[in-house]
């Protein structure tokens, strides 16, 4: 899913080519597409982890009310810890993908701030 963070310098080559070849690409329309595709890649993304959060959440609760219940049972103590282990994890995606959001983003300004000027956030 992080394609398009990967190939972001080679996908803005494209999008804004050379004085010599501007007439054949609209860096225009190359940059709009580009920061399109990569504002519906964060969006889709954020969601899917977000989604996998909350789900992770929510059955460490039940684990934890049967914890309670059972606090001497190590398999249940077990499932608590790959829970948790898997909520940081999942945290830990989320401060990851703010940090490749910013660099790509931060790249797409400077070399599609001439040609593409994308609307505030809201």
């Amino acid at each position: 899913m992080r394609a398009i963070d990967d190939k972001i310098i080679y996908e803005l080559n494209i999008a804004t080519p050379t004085q010599s070849f501007r007439n054949e690409v609209d860096p225009r329309n190359h940059c709009k597409s580009l920061y399109d595709q990569l504002n519906n890649t964060y969006e889709h993304r954020g969601s899917l982890i977000a989604t996998c959060l909350s789900e992770s959440k929510m059955k460490l609760r039940d684990i934890q009310a049967e914890a309670s219940a059972k606090m001497d049972d190590p398999r249940i103590m077990r499932r608590l810890r790959t829970e948790q282990s898997k909520i940081r994890e999942l945290q830990n995606e989320v401060t990851i993908e703010e940090i490749i959001r910013e660099r790509s983003f931060k790249v797409f300004e400077e070399r599609c701030r001439q040609f593409y000027k994308p609307p505030k956030p809201e």
